[in-house]
């Protein structure tokens, strides 16, 4: 091999590597693969869907607790996915205040929607899912989101303390379960 081809293959080989390490560096450093959210649009459709076979505007509620209701519409989903992320908060209806949370993502995330990687740079936030899916008109949005808010910690909890007392004041079935439940977490800090 001539000293020109040598230079080539070099010239190559380095432009590979450094093609390999920015796709690496872009898809694995500079962007969050963590804390990624579920399709709220299918989330929606699959409460909507659970309500119209079993025709009734309540959404399902096993006992008051969370993964035992959110696996009723397991079927509709698809996945385990969403039980496995969010903590559903059994006792609402359809006709419920649009800005009472419904589910919420289990963690704090970088996240916004289930498309497009945000930056590692990117202030966690918490995800939650509104009884109206964020369609009702005339009620403040907290924050962007596909059919659900990206919110900070304050408001997350005024959010769910609002939403479990709603539940208590309106007698809910089995609200001592969902309070107990989702109280921990209100407890907790």
């Amino acid at each position: 091999m001539n000293r020109g081809n040598r230079f080539l293959v070099w010239v190559c080989g380095i432009w590979i590597l450094l093609t390999i390490g920015a796709f690496i560096f872009y898809r694995h450093l500079l962007y969050d693969n963590q804390g990624k959210p579920f399709c709220h649009k299918v989330i929606n459709t699959a409460f909507r869907l659970w309500c119209h076979e079993h025709t009734t505007d309540i959404f399902p509620n096993i006992g008051g607790h969370s993964s035992e209701s959110l696996a009723a519409i397991r079927e509709e989903l698809a996945t385990t996915e969403v039980e496995e992320n969010y903590h559903y908060i059994p006792g609402l209806r359809q006709s419920d205040p649009g800005h009472l949370v419904l589910l919420y993502y289990a963690r704090p995330t970088r996240w916004t929607a289930h498309i497009l990687a945000p930056s590692v740079f990117t202030k966690k936030a918490w995800i939650i899912v509104p009884v109206d899916f964020t369609s009702s008109r005339g009620r403040k949005i907290r924050g962007p989101g596909e059919e659900s808010e990206r919110v900070t910690e304050t408001e997350f909890r005024r959010a769910l303390m609002n939403t479990l007392d709603f539940l208590r004041t309106n007698e809910r079935p089995n609200w001592q379960t969902v309070v107990a439940e989702h109280g921990r977490f209100l407890d907790a800090k």
